[in-house]
C-alpha cells in the first residue's frame, strides 16, 4: 500500500490516446519522404548559417591578423636579421595565422552540430537514413559515425565501435574519409568565394552533395564486391525532443575548438615553418626552391588537372592536416588573407579551381585519420586500400572535372 501511494504520487500517466509533442513532431521528422526533406533542409541551414554568420567574423579576424603581422614586422626589423623577420611574419604568421581564420567557421559549425545532437534530432536523422544506408549494405546506425565525420574523421572512425557487424564496421570506416570534415569545409569556405563570388554557397553545397553521392556509389560497389555480408536489424531508442542543455553545447564547442587551436599551434605551425624553409632555399628564384622540385616531379600528373606546382605541393602538405592546404598556399604565394585571395583569383583559372576543390574534398585523409583507420581495422592492407581508393578517385574526378569545366567555362 505504501509503495502504491508513492507510485501514484510520483508517476504521471498520460490520458489514453494522448499524443505527446515528440510524437507529433516525429510524424513528420521520421516520415519516409518528409523526414528526408527535413534532413536536407537541416544540412542546408547548417551551410547557410555558417556562411552568413562565420564569413563576416572570418573577414574581421583576417583583418586583425594582417594588421598584427605588419605590426610585428615593423617592430622586429630594426632588431632582427631579415631572415628571422621573414620566418616570423611569413612562415609562422603567414601560415598558421591563415589557418586561424578558420576558427569562426569551425566554431559556428560545431555549435550547430552540438545543438542538433543535444536536442535529440540526430537520432531521427539516423532513422530517416536507414533505408538509404541499407542500399549500400549498412543500416541507420552507420549514419551516426558518418555524420560525425562532418566534424572530424578521426572521432568518426572511432565512433564505428557502436556497430556490431565487423563487415558493416569496416565498410563504414572505409567510407568515412569521403565525408568532408570541418577542415576540408574550412578550405572550401575560404577558397570558394575567391573564384565563385556570390555563387560560392551553391558551389560549396554542390561539392558536398557530390561527395555524399560519391560515398553512396563507392559504398554500393564495395558492399556488392569486396564486403558482402548479412544485413542486420536496426534497433535504436529515439530520445524525447528537448531544448539543448547550453552548458553541454558550450562544452562540446569548447572541446572541438580547443583541439583545433592545439593543432594550429602544433603540427600545423611546424608544417608552416618547414614549408617556409622549403619555399626559400636554396634560393635564386622561386623555380629553384626545394618545394618547386617536389612539385615539378608531380607536374605531369598535375597538368591533367591544370594545376601548377604550388597547388600540387599544397595538396601534398594537406596529407598531414587538411588545414595545411591554405597555410601552404599562403606561404608559397607570400601572402595571406585578402592578399592570398587576390593572388589566387589572378593566377588560377575557374576550371583549375573547381578541379582543385574537388580533389581537396576527395583525396587521401589526413595523417591522423590514417593512423586511426590502421588502429581500428588492425590491417595495413585495408588502410592502404582506402588511401589508394580515395587518391585514385580524386585524380580521376579532378581530370574529368577540369576538362568538363574547361569546355563549358573556358580556361
Amino acid at each position: 500500500e505504501w509503495i502504491a501511494r508513492l507510485m501514484r504520487a510520483a508517476l504521471r500517466q498520460p490520458r489514453r490516446g494522448q499524443i505527446s509533442l515528440t510524437d507529433r513532431i516525429d510524424r513528420i521528422a521520421t516520415h519516409p519522404f518528409l523526414g528526408l526533406v527535413i534532413l536536407l533542409g537541416v544540412l542546408g541551414v547548417v551551410f547557410f548559417l555558417t556562411y552568413t554568420i562565420a564569413l563576416p567574423l572570418q573577414e574581421w579576424l583576417d583583418a586583425r591578423l594582417t594588421a598584427f603581422q605588419r605590426t610585428v614586422s615593423a617592430w622586429l626589423q630594426p632588431h632582427w636579421p631579415e631572415w628571422a623577420v621573414a620566418l616570423v611574419t611569413d612562415g609562422i604568421l603567414g601560415g598558421a595565422g591563415t589557418v586561424l581564420t578558420f576558427f569562426p567557421i569551425l566554431a559556428v559549425f560545431f555549435f550547430i552540430m552540438a545543438v542538433l545532437e543535444d536536442s535529440g534530432y540526430l537520432a531521427r536523422a539516423a532513422f530517416v537514413m536507414d533505408r538509404f544506408m541499407h542500399a549500400i549494405g549498412l543500416h541507420g546506425k552507420s549514419f551516426l559515425p558518418l555524420f560525425l565525420g562532418f566534424g572530424c574523421n578521426v572521432p568518426a572512425v572511432l565512433g564505428t565501435r557502436i556497430l556490431e557487424s565487423p563487415t558493416s564496421r569496416l565498410l563504414t570506416i572505409l567510407l568515412i574519409p569521403l565525408v568532408p570534415c570541418s577542415a576540408r569545409w574550412g578550405v572550401l569556405t575560404f577558397l570558394a568565394p575567391v573564384f565563385f563570388g556570390r555563387q560560392a554557397p551553391w558551389v560549396a553545397w554542390g561539392l558536398v552533395a557530390f561527395n555524399l553521392l560519391l560515398l553512396m556509389g563507392v559504398g554500393l560497389a564495395l558492399s556488392r564486391t569486396l564486403l558482402r555480408g548479412g544485413r542486420e536489424a536496426f534497433i535504436m531508442e529515439l530520445p524525447l525532443y528537448h531544448w539543448p542543455v547550453w552548458r553541454n553545447v558550450a562544452l562540446a564547442v569548447w572541446y572541438h575548438c580547443l583541439e583545433f587551436l592545439k593543432r594550429a599551434g602544433g603540427i600545423i605551425l611546424v608544417m608552416a615553418v618547414v614549408i617556409w624553409i622549403l619555399s626559400l632555399y636554396p634560393g635564386s628564384g622561386v623555380e629553384n626552391i626545394w618545394l618547386a622540385a617536389f612539385g615539378r616531379a608531380l607536374a605531369p600528373l598535375g597538368a591533367f588537372m591544370g594545376m601548377d606546382w604550388r597547388l600540387l605541393v599544397a595538396l601534398l602538405t594537406g596529407f598531414v592536416a587538411k588545414e595545411n592546404v591554405v597555410a601552404t598556399l599562403g606561404v608559397l604565394y607570400h601572402s595571406e588573407g585578402a592578399g592570398l585571395r587576390q593572388a589566387l583569383a589572378e593566377t588560377v583559372s575557374l576550371p583549375t579551381a573547381l578541379a582543385f576543390l574537388v580533389v581537396t574534398m576527395v583525396y587521401i585523409p589526413c595523417l591522423a585519420t590514417v593512423i586511426v583507420i590502421r588502429q581500428e581495422t588492425g590491417s595495413w592492407r585495408w588502410t592502404l586500400f582506402d588511401m589508394a581508393l580515395t587518391l585514385t578517385l580524386a585524380f580521376g574526378l579532378g581530370v574529368a572535372i577540369y576538362h568538363l569545366a574547361a569546355g563549358w567555362l573556358g580556361g
